[in-house]
């Protein structure tokens, strides 16, 4: 019975799930828009290779991006990562900064046979958190003018819960996910008047929750070249997706509490619930090349692109735009058997990516890039043992938007990642 390393997993989720409980305070004011903040849903391994990932595969560790990947695991793998940093959101007259951290995924890897493999996982898939104040003068009844505070506020969040497979056959894979999208957010405005002008404050707040199904697919080839080197070549996407949602929106009129410095309710002027819709999910398109040699290096490059113009919210269009985006990276590791010195084993990596965001502010496109490094960490084996078991980080350094547009998001981020592989399905042999 596998009781060590049922109890290993389970201390690493109970981490996680404490850790995303208790994450730190974002204020996006990107996160308004759309969907929210989009979380990046590469494993750590990519991430520090600038991202590239449509013709990436790897015996123990789960590609998400593309399915068709899960054909070559070779062990059973739990996967799961967190990822934190910190980022700094500036306009042409103040700046300001906060911390980010969450779960960025948790996955178990299943290989059936020879070629064929299943996933089950968990991830964000979007984050909402925004505190923004705006003031500005206001008429009213064509004579009086007064002062207006509007205050945005939003919280919430997406996900996705799937399971996938990969299938192989030669040089050729394909494979899927497909799972539920579940999650809800939460906006509101609130308008606020000089005290003095007994004006009651309002507040217009709408709350949706997601609850729908989704997939994607991806296929894989590999071309040998010689007898230790190949050429891989990689695509995934989804058409665009109809996702189920349910809205409640409520308008109310509040009064000041000088006990608590906090605004209440004074009376609600209208409130609906049940408002069913639909959610107009972009299609999204990925392909990329990758060399590699066996247990030495892998290098490529990755071109994605997604219809987000064409994004709806109830038939209701948003400040959203097409992107795309260009990555190139890849790893390296000296000496993968190298029974004296440990950093001989460890697997180096390097990249970065340009493209463009999926938000567009004020008519502005905004640009996105990093630069992004990271390292395989393998952990010692125990004498006897089938496990194999690798730390992963990754370092990323980029910016969103310039000093051309309204807001410009400099960041770094840093992501944690553990592979506890094994082979779990051995029949045993006694003499």
């Amino acid at each position: 019975m596998h009781w060590k390393k049922i109890s290993i997993i389970c201390c690493l989720t109970g981490c996680v799930v404490v850790a995303n409980d208790v994450k730190a305070q974002e204020n996006s004011p990107y996160s308004r828009y759309g969907l929210g903040d989009l979380y990046n849903t590469q494993h750590v391994v990519n991430r520090g290779m600038g991202g590239v990932s449509q013709a990436y595969s790897d015996f123990q560790s789960v590609n998400f991006t593309n399915p068709a990947s899960y054909s070559n695991l070779k062990l059973v793998t739990y996967d799961v990562a967190l990822e934190g940093g910190v980022k700094k959101i500036t306009d042409k007259d103040q700046s300001f900064s906060s911390g980010l951290g969450n779960l960025a995924y948790l996955q178990l890897g299943i290989p059936l046979r020879n070629k064929w493999g299943v996933v089950a996982g968990l991830r964000p898939m979007t984050n909402v958190s925004y505190n923004i104040t705006r003031s500005e003068e206001r008429i009213f009844f064509d004579t009086l003018q007064m002062p207006v505070l509007y205050q945005y506020e939003g919280t919430g969040g997406v996900y996705q819960a799937y399971i996938g497979s990969g299938f192989g056959w030669k040089g050729i894979s394909v494979g899927f996910n497909a799972g539920y999208i579940f999650g809800n957010i939460q906006n509101s405005t609130k308008a606020i008047y000089p005290l003095e002008s007994n004006t009651f404050p309002s507040q217009h707040s709408k709350r949706t929750t997601y609850q729908s199904f989704f997939y994607n697919i991806g296929l894989q080839y590999e071309i040998k070249l010689n007898k230790e080197t190949s050429m891989v070549l990689g695509a995934s996407g989804n058409f665009e997706q109809k996702l189920k949602a349910r809205r409640e929106v409520l308008r109310e009129t509040l009064y000041y509490d000088a006990g608590s410095n906090d605004y209440g309710t004074q009376d609600t002027v209208s409130y609906t619930s049940g408002d069913r819709g639909n959610i107009v999910y972009p299609q999204q398109f990925g392909a990329g090349i990758m060399f590699k040699k066996i247990d030495k290096w892998q290098f490529g490059a990755d071109f994605t692109s997604g219809k987000w113009s064409e994004y709806r919210n109830y038939k209701e269009a948003d400040s959203t735009r097409d992107t795309w985006k260009v990555a190139v990276g890849g790893q390296f590791t000296p000496n993968v058997l190298a029974l004296k010195g440990y950093w001989n084993r460890v697997t180096y990596r390097l990249g970065g990516y340009y493209g463009q965001d999926y938000i567009k502010l004020g008519g502005q496109d905004m640009s996105a890039m990093a630069v992004t490094f990271g390292a395989g960490l393998p952990v010692r084996r125990m004498m006897y043992s089938n496990q194999f078991s690798i730390v992963n980080l990754s370092f990323e350094i980029g910016r969103r938007g310039d000093n051309n547009t309204l807001l410009k998001e400099n960041f770094y981020r840093v992501g944690l990642g553990f592979s506890l592989s094994d082979r779990w399905f051995i029949k045993q042999k006694y003499d």
